[in-house]
């Protein structure tokens, strides 16, 4: 465990430039990318997906601001994953306007890769920050407080890859199919919702769920909303609605030969 939040925050930063050269390597043609749609939404996808990450960390933490937990610095240096995915989903949907759906199909491996690479770097500063696994009453593991939690971050690695695999079987099957026009997005959009809905379920296997321990009492604790669901878990079920909305369009459309 890191003990310094200013090493945390640089092991952040090396992991954040490693995943990006990581993920570069499953973007696909250079050519797609030259199109000015394309770089318009790669533009509204980075910044929906900075704001997104700070709205969704100060809105799962209000903590952070008041209180005898309140933290500035992580305040300032926090962020939120479900937060930046859906905001920089909706980003991008906004920049890239109609060529959207077919490009999302296109980013969808490099920003899986992306989050898989967070998530292994994420292991080595779980500690220093809020947003660590709750104390597993069966088994789990010892990140340096002498206490066993659930590795939610490996748990995410783990279900991001199977959805990766997903991904990557569904592009291949949707543009070979009758009408491939009829079902573009419709891959990135069925694996975004299963990414939300892998976050809402790991939700759980956070505080405040579960004993209030040291690190618990010390950090700023997650805020319960109605019906006593974090400020993430309600970004995840707000990104489902439409995301499913959109799948069921797809799929009508695709049934119907369009």
């Amino acid at each position: 465990m890191l003990n310094s939040p200013v090493a945390a925050l640089a092991l952040k930063l090396l992991f954040s430039v490693l995943a990006l050269i990581v993920a570069s390597r499953f973007a696909g043609g250079a050519a797609v990318w030259r199109a000015p749609d394309a770089q318009r939404g790669i533009g509204g996808l980075l910044a929906g997906a900075l704001i997104g990450a700070k709205l969704g960390f100060w809105l799962h933490y209000p903590g952070v601001w008041i209180g005898e937990a309140a933290s500035p610095w992580f305040a300032v240096s926090g962020l939120s994953m479900p937060g930046a995915c859906s905001g920089g989903a909706l980003g991008f949907a906004l920049a890239a306007r109609a060529r959207a759906p077919a490009l999302a199909d296109a980013l969808l491996a490099p920003v899986l890769v992306f989050l898989l690479v967070l998530d292994l770097g994420a292991v080595t500063w779980s500690l220093t920050e809020p947003g660590f696994g709750a104390a597993a009453q069966r088994w789990g593991i010892n990140f340096g407080d002498g206490i066993p939690r659930h590795p939610v971050m490996l748990y995410d690695a783990a279900a991001l890859a199977a959805l990766w695999w997903a991904g990557q079987r569904a592009n291949t099957q949707m543009a070979t199919s009758v009408s491939p026009v009829g079902t573009a997005g419709l891959a990135a959009a069925m694996v975004g919702a299963g990414c939300f809905g892998v976050w809402f379920l790991l939700g759980f296997l956070k505080p405040p769920f579960g004993p209030i321990l040291m690190l618990e009492a010390i950090y700023p604790r997650p805020a319960l909303y109605w019906p006593g669901l974090t400020g993430e878990q309600w970004i995840c079920l707000g990104a489902l609605l439409p995301l499913g909305a959109f799948c069921a369009r797809r799929m009508a459309k695709s049934a119907q030969g369009e």
